[in-house]
């Protein structure tokens, strides 16, 4: 077996200068990192493990042994202990029991045999006190979760299920159902005792008795649970509620319910403990209360981690988390569904994207609940401008999609009407909103004029973390800057960066290019050069609406924004944010600033190629700018009732993760607080950080008056374009540029 001793012998170096370059040590030149590289590689050489934990007392290393990762409560449990753990530099080893008692013991041996740092464990088995009483006294630290043991004092992370199964049997009986079943796993495991004990609670408080027929208990499987409520179901009174512990049997149970439902008179309604999914609302036959089990497999690992850094002080925790909050209330009204049979008719005009497409494949919703069809008609958004100036002197569109810059313009010239009698009058349209968010997509002097609707956010970092993270890239770096490589925090610094992930520059880069951009006329470029222009200082009128755009700060940021394009792809002058996004997504470049509305791509396996290895932070600079679109009613419409359901339909909280799925964005906060979306799209949250900071663009009044933001757009997007495409110096284009802001004002006087 190869050693470290022939990789320091094949590379020339000691044995500690290999150890150094392999525990990233600094203070290695470049040239003995590359040599002992190129020996590990040759010599596929792999650290022992086990060695290297004998010399530290630590594997860094944490064993997770679970039932089953099909059930997405331990699924999720799962991608919460692992997360937790990798931030801490910590390695997950998952072991599935398979609800086999005799499965789990091997699996306990055997993690102790290699030593592993701590276990979280969900037992199959925790009435076998003896038989984690050596686990517990032991150096192995552990956590249980979900599966508390038997009188033993112990870690333990659990959900309150006890009480969210009161309440689910309560409010059904509180709303006039009388037959209510239960369906849990074996009552040995703590979870499942608490589900009983809180169902039982509630039949004694509604002064019920218990019918034992009713309760099931089974092995914790969807057949088991398919066979259980099967039984149910030949019942001679047949539940009109099935209540059940988790998803996983839900499933058994709405196949067994699918199977009989024409021998019933009226289906069962479902009630289950589950977990956040952004689907779950959408099952007319159920109920579902999430638990945070994603959570729950955090905080265990936080549990973990503190008993393992400082076992000597640490005390045993019993952590107990409240599930969320379902809809209890209105349980009657979920069973019965309906098509009105009359449709009113609305025209929309809305940008030609992903998120019109996707409010399109959502109609039927909307038919089913209002009575509405809808007409959409997309444009592209060099051409929806001005045809929103073009129609708005009709009613032939009710409804249409407008950049938030457009707001104040439209609204001072009676194009759009006041929301903000309806909008105060129907507070639930956006309580869900992102706060602050309303202001910035649709206020101008004090009144709405429309509802935050494509949620473009504030730009956002995107950069490859894998070469970020690379010990050979960081050297090299290193010993060209003297500083040492990061996300950069300044454009100056982003040119660097830049220049060193770009081949022509730098023959070792990975990537062909530091950098994608986007500068296609009139909008691309105008919305990449005002973050730089905003942390340079530079602005285009001052607090009294004078035209001061000819500064040495302005200028600097043009210059800064031109080299750029030294660093990225010839045709970037001609690309838009969809071209941007397929390059990075191929890994021609190191880093993107883009919104995060046009970067679902990324993350999607068929189309990225870069999966896992992207990154995320704040823009250089720390200004980003905002984007985003709103829904805005023509003030000409006859159709204003109608078209204000619409547009409250389309931007409302439950379809806002479907929305988002299918190609949209939206500004409800529920998206990022899904643990299912912020897992596919981490930087979400990121987004949420940087709307915060962010600036729209705003233009003052001249004389009372708005000018036109378009025209703005022109002006200052054709100064940018011919820069970077050196048609004209950044001074002499800027300079151009403000002489056509003054006669504009001059003009409009």
């Amino acid at each position: 077996m190869t050693t470290i001793k022939d990789v320091a012998k094949l590379a020339g170096v000691s044995h500690a200068t290999v150890s150094n370059v392999m525990n990233g040590y600094q203070g290695v030149s470049l040239d003995k990192v590359q040599r002992v590289q190129n020996a590990i590689k040759a010599l596929s050489y792999q650290p022992d493990a086990n060695a290297r934990s004998l010399k530290t007392s630590k594997s860094r290393t944490v064993g997770v042994i679970l039932p089953n990762v099909i059930d997405p409560c331990f699924s999720q449990i799962f991608t919460g202990i692992e997360r937790k753990l990798s931030e801490k530099q910590y390695t997950t080893s998952l072991y599935i029991t398979l609800e086999i008692p005799a499965k789990e013991k091997q699996i306990l041996e055997q993690v102790r045999r290699q030593r592993v740092d701590g276990i979280i464990i969900a037992t199959c088995q925790p009435q076998k006190v003896q038989l984690f009483d050596s686990i517990i006294k032991s150096e192995i630290r552990s956590v249980f979760i979900e599966r508390e043991i038997n009188n033993q004092e112990s870690n333990f992370v659990g959900f309150h299920n006890e009480q969210s199964i009161f309440e689910a049997t309560s409010s059904s009986l509180a709303n006039g159902f009388q037959v209510i079943a239960l369906i849990i796993g074996p009552q040995e495991y703590y979870s499942e005792k608490q589900c009983l004990k809180g169902y039982m609670d509630a039949l004694a408080r509604y002064q019920i008795n218990i019918n034992p027929r009713l309760i099931e208990i089974t092995n914790f499987n969807k057949e088991s649970a398919f066979k259980a409520a099967f039984r149910l179901l030949q019942l001679g009174e047949v539940p009109e509620v099935i209540i059940t512990s988790s998803s996983q049997l839900t499933e058994g149970v709405m196949k067994a319910i699918a199977l009989c439902e024409y021998n019933l008179m009226k289906k069962p309604l479902v009630i289950s403990l589950s977990e956040e999914s952004w689907s779950s609302n959408f099952n007319p036959g159920m109920v579902n209360i999430p638990r945070l089990a994603m959570l729950a497999g955090e905080t265990a690992a936080e549990v973990l981690l503190t008993n393992i850094e400082n076992p000597a002080f640490h005390d045993n925790e019993r952590i107990i988390l409240e599930n969320q909050n379902a809809d209890l209330v209105a349980l009657e009204t979920r069973t019965h569904h309906y098509y009105k049979k009359s449709f009113a008719s609305l025209k929309v005009l809305m940008l030609e994207s992903s998120a019109s497409f996707s409010t399109y494949s959502l109609l039927a919703d909307l038919r089913h609940e209002e009575g509405i069809n809808v007409q959409i008609e997309t444009l592209p958004i060099n051409e929806i401008y001005y045809e929103i100036k073009k129609e708005v002197l009709t009613s032939d569109y009710d409804v249409f999609q407008i950049d938030i810059p457009w707001i104040p313009e439209f609204a001072e010239y009676g194009f759009l009407f006041d929301l903000s009698d309806n909008i105060q009058a129907n507070p639930a349209v956006t309580a869900d909103l992102i706060p602050g968010i309303l202001d910035e997509y649709a206020k101008y002097d004090n009144r709405f004029y429309g509802l935050p609707y494509m949620y473009g956010g504030a730009q956002i970092l995107f950069y490859r973390k894998d070469l970020f993270e690379d010990l050979k890239l960081q050297r090299l770096f290193f010993e060209q800057y003297h500083t040492a490589l990061r996300p950069p925090k300044t454009w100056t610094e982003y040119n660097a960066v830049a220049k060193f992930f770009t081949k022509a520059f730098n023959p070792d880069s990975p990537t062909q290019f530091g950098t994608t951009l986007g500068g296609r006329y009139p909008s691309g470029s105008v919305c990449e050069f005002l973050p730089r222009k905003w942390a340079y200082g530079g602005s285009a009128f001052d607090e009294n609406a004078n035209v001061v755009l000819n500064s040495k700060e302005t200028i600097k940021a043009l210059k800064n924004y031109c080299e750029s394009y030294q660093y990225a792809s010839p045709n970037s002058p001609e690309y838009w944010w969809d071209e941007q996004v397929l390059e990075f997504c191929e890994g021609k470049a190191a880093m993107m600033v883009l919104f995060i509305s046009h970067a679902t791509d990324i993350s999607d396996r068929y189309k990225s190629k870069i999966v896992g290895n992207v990154g995320y932070d704040i823009i250089p600079g720390g200004i980003p700018l905002l984007g985003g679109w709103s829904l805005g009613i023509n003030n000409n419409s006859r159709k204003k009732e109608l078209a204000f359901k619409f547009i409250s339909w389309a931007c409302r909280k439950e379809l806002a993760i479907p929305h988002t799925i299918l190609g949209g964005s939206t500004p409800c906060v529920n998206l990022y607080q899904s643990s299912e979306l912020i897992s596919l799209y981490p930087w979400l949250l990121k987004s949420f950080e940087s709307f915060k900071i962010s600036r729209k663009r705003l233009l003052p009044k001249f004389r009372n008056r708005i000018m036109s933001e378009k025209k703005y757009e022109e002006i200052l997007g054709e100064a940018v374009y011919k820069s970077i495409t050196n048609q004209l110096t950044p001074e002499l284009a800027i300079e151009r540029a403000a002489e056509k802001f003054q006669q504009l004002i001059s003009t409009e006087d």
